[in-house]
């Protein structure tokens, strides 16, 4: 009689070990997925953005220029300067112009953020007539000048920025409350020829007209800033967006070897 009451059912510190277990066990699949989630996005990105780089420097070799941003409100148009003719005076961020370089237009989630250099005396989306300090038998001569007078141009953030820890030290340790290298902080400026970046899983949850982006981003996804996250910046709990950026230093050496 005694072994069939203990077969009756589970007293209360046997539920709460269970409980505890499934918990645990739960806690830990969740855990697993989000790190899986994380990863695939990781990897579908740098796909994007390897896939916009290769395309981006075809319409460099081919027009001697870079794009122009696509400044429609949401990407939607595709096209340099949001399909207008030109590049708008002042428009050095938007979104990448998938059409004009022969991609496909992805989902609104999805879309590349893309700033260029252009400043009064190097424009590299619109280029002014070649000098004597370059051959031009191609008729890249006005891009390489360009470029080489923004390599050696001092950094401003009123061109695309990112800032660099100060002496090439590590990226601070993020926390909850100290998120960010501030773009208005210490630190090296960085003015890259361009910059694609690319959205995740929108780790922070910020909302707007510009969704997947996290951080440091959302203002220059939304157009109210400037400055972006150095693509040096490790992913973490509220941040997952790839950034790719170019000198000019490096897009002028390799337009240059390939002259040679």
């Amino acid at each position: 009689m005694r072994s069939l009451r203990r077969q009756r059912g589970f007293n209360l510190l046997e539920l709460t070990v269970v409980v505890g277990v499934l918990a645990l066990l739960t806690s830990a699949a969740t855990g697993t997925y989000e790190m899986f989630q994380q990863s695939r996005s990781h990897t579908a990105s740098r796909a994007q953005l390897g896939q916009a780089r290769l395309a981006l420097r075809a319409f460099t070799l081919r027009n001697k220029r870079l794009p122009c941003p696509d400044s429609s409100p949401q990407g939607d148009a595709g096209r340099e300067n949001g399909g207008a003719s030109g590049c708008a005076a002042g428009l050095t961020v938007g979104w990448l112009p998938y059409e004009s370089l022969g991609l496909a237009l992805p989902d609104r989630n999805a879309r590349i953020r893309y700033a260029v250099h252009r400043s009064s005396t190097a424009d590299l989306a619109r280029p002014s007539a070649a000098s004597a300090e370059f051959s031009d038998q191609d008729g890249s001569g006005g891009l390489l000048a360009a470029l080489a007078r923004a390599a050696q141009a001092t950094p401003v953030t009123a061109l695309p920025f990112y800032k660099l820890p100060t002496a090439n030290a590590a990226y601070p340790t993020e926390t909850p409350s100290s998120p960010d290298l501030p773009c208005d902080g210490g630190g090296e400026t960085v003015n890259p020829a361009y910059a694609l970046i690319a959205p995740g899983m929108d780790m922070d949850q910020s909302s707007g007209n510009a969704p997947g982006f996290d951080t440091m981003n959302n203002a220059i996804a939304r157009g109210t800033a400037l400055c972006m996250a150095p693509p040096e910046r490790p992913s973490s709990f509220r941040y997952d967006d790839q950034v790719l950026a170019e000198s000019s230093t490096t897009l002028l050496g390799w337009l240059t070897s390939l002259e040679r």
